[in-house]
């Protein structure tokens, strides 16, 4: 079972209140915190629904165990740190030779490096994957993802009492589709 936490959260919006007020064809500002909490509402649905993290930002994932491969469930990441709990208590950072980490199908898989296997982990151990999440400005994904955000959070704000987004569920089933 893993399980990942926030450790440096994105300093940013991809999608910033500007950007939002024109799509809406707002000229006033009295409406921006609405705006702003259908915008994070918007974003967080993208990202969970397509397993990604749009703005840069660092992660960890935690594990209890070395399984023998394993996936990391969010997208685009990479690897910055690998610390282990050692039969010893001491946390030791696992050397970059030690494994491998490829993305296969727009995830990151990880498994030892060939000729090696996981040190031991002691009991009640735990291991720890530092990773640096995000997509970089210019990647065409984040043109997607943010298409979805501005059409999902017009469709927040003109109905209010809630109601579903065609042009939101097809993006994000085509951001979603680019990674499988």
């Amino acid at each position: 079972m893993s399980e990942i936490a926030t450790i440096e959260p994105p300093q940013d919006r991809p999608v910033t209140l500007e950007e939002a007020r024109q799509q809406l064809r707002l000229d006033a500002h009295d409406e921006d915190m609405l705006l702003a909490v259908h915008l994070d509402a918007a974003q967080a649905e993208l990202e969970r629904l397509a397993d990604v993290r749009l703005c840069p930002q660092t992660l960890a994932m935690v594990l209890e165990d070395w399984p023998e491969e394993f996936t990391v469930p969010v997208r685009p990441v990479t690897i910055a740190a690998i610390t282990y709990t050692a039969t010893g208590g001491a946390t030791v950072t696992l050397p970059e030779a030690a494994y491998v980490a490829r993305a296969r199908h727009g995830f990151v898989r990880i498994r030892p490096a060939a000729g090696t296997s996981w040190p031991t982990l002691a009991p009640d151990g735990q291991i720890t994957i530092t990773l640096s999440a995000g997509f970089a400005e210019d990647h065409p994904d984040l043109a997607i993802a943010r298409a979805a955000i501005l059409v999902k959070t017009a469709s927040l704000f003109e109905n209010r009492e809630g109601a579903g987004c065609l042009a939101f569920d097809t993006l994000v089933n085509q951001l979603a589709a680019r990674w499988v």
